[in-house]
């Protein structure tokens, strides 16, 4: 008996000590808190929350297919968004792309921007474009259309080539046909330095 009275003194006397020992420390934690320092803030990124929440974009997209006849296209881009109102289309920016010739034979191409049109099957490459070949062949040219049902490249301005024993410019070049038929075609002013012993 005289132990359940002292368990029921001490519940009695916790019940009072606990809420002041609480309510000590957190006066403690005002009272001696410090001031907060904006050089410990932790940074936000600067975007403006209104434009990305209206604005749909996508941070390095892939956009992979095939042509017509089985051959791999492999579209990597920077940012990629709809064009308002053309659900069809898209604008990306710092464009990549990779488009198979043949099982061994490709092209690497790159942008700084590129259009695609779903609809058409095509993409403009623009700003700096340089295509890449797998037989050590560089072409630059500012502005390019690819198609993307069959392997057509047209540069409808001017173009220099440059790769093994050769530097080529033309104001003009298109590269079409199918799979093991390829045609590369340069028109207008045409110039070309071919050195065998490079």
């Amino acid at each position: 008996m005289a132990a359940e009275n002292r368990y029921s003194q001490i519940v009695a006397w916790m019940k009072v000590i606990l809420p002041l020992l609480a309510l000590a420390l957190l006066s403690t934690l005002f009272l001696f808190s410090r001031s907060p320092d904006p050089e410990m803030a932790i940074p936000f990124a600067e975007v403006d929350v209104e434009e990305l929440a209206e604005e749909q974009r996508l941070n390095q997209p892939r956009f992979a297919g095939t042509l017509d006849d089985g051959r791999e296209v492999l579209f990597v881009a920077d940012r990629a968004a709809p064009v308002a109102g053309q659900p069809r289309q898209i604008t990306a920016e710092i464009v990549q792309a990779r488009v198979a010739l043949s099982d061994t034979d490709y092209v690497l191409l790159a942008s700084g921007s590129s259009h695609v049109d779903l609809e058409a099957r095509e993409a403009e490459l623009e700003n700096d474009v340089r295509v890449t070949s797998s037989a050590g062949y560089r072409m630059e040219s500012d502005r390019m259309t690819l198609a993307l049902d069959d392997l057509r490249l047209v540069s409808p301005g001017p173009v220099r080539v440059t790769g093994p024993a050769l530097d080529l410019t033309a104001d003009m070049m298109s590269l079409t046909g199918e799979e093991g038929a390829q045609v590369l075609s340069f028109n207008g002013t045409v110039r070309m330095i071919y050195d065998p012993a490079d």
